[in-house]
Formats: structure tokens, sequence, C-alpha cells
């Protein structure tokens, strides 16, 4: 005699995997890099896209250019002092 009490549980709602591509094929998409129309929006502010992305590029982009800055200010002091201790501008 079998004391097995458990029963299978009954699925109580359906589960469907949502389509991320909006009908288009899966296999279109399979590759290296992510190609043009395949994958999702950005939905939260950290997602490929988002605005938290353009923020960062933005204050990476803005980095640059104060170290450029900082740079050509540096080489154009210096060449001043050179041509001054050279004689060649008053």
């Amino acid at each position: 005699m079998s004391s097995d009490t458990t029963q299978p549980i009954a699925p109580t709602s359906d589960t469907t995997i949502p389509d991320l591509l909006n009908g288009m094929d899966y296999s279109a998409c399979v590759g290296l890099y992510q190609k043009p129309g395949c994958g999702t929006k950005p939905v939260l502010s950290g997602d490929r896209g988002g605005p938290m992305q353009i923020a960062v590029f933005g204050i990476l982009i803005a980095g640059m250019a104060f170290i450029g800055i900082r740079i050509a200010r540096s080489v154009m002091a210096r060449d001043r002092e050179h041509d001054t201790a050279a004689g060649i501008k008053p």
C-alpha cells in the first residue's frame, strides 16, 4: 500500500512567454551584435539606451573635453615660457 497523498497542483493561469520582438523571427536577431529592430525599448533608466546611459556618455565627453582644455592650456603656457626665456617675445 502506498501512503503518498500528494496530488498534482492544477494550473490556475496560462503561462505564456511574452513576444519581445513583436512577431519578428528570432533567428534573424541571433548574432554577435544586436541587430537593428531586435530587442526591446529601454524601460528603466539603467537599460541600454536609457537616460542614465546617455547621462554617463555626456559626463564622459565633458571629462574628456576638460582634460583636452587643460593639456592645451599647459602646452601654451610652456611655449610662452620658452619663448620668453629665448627672448623671442618681449
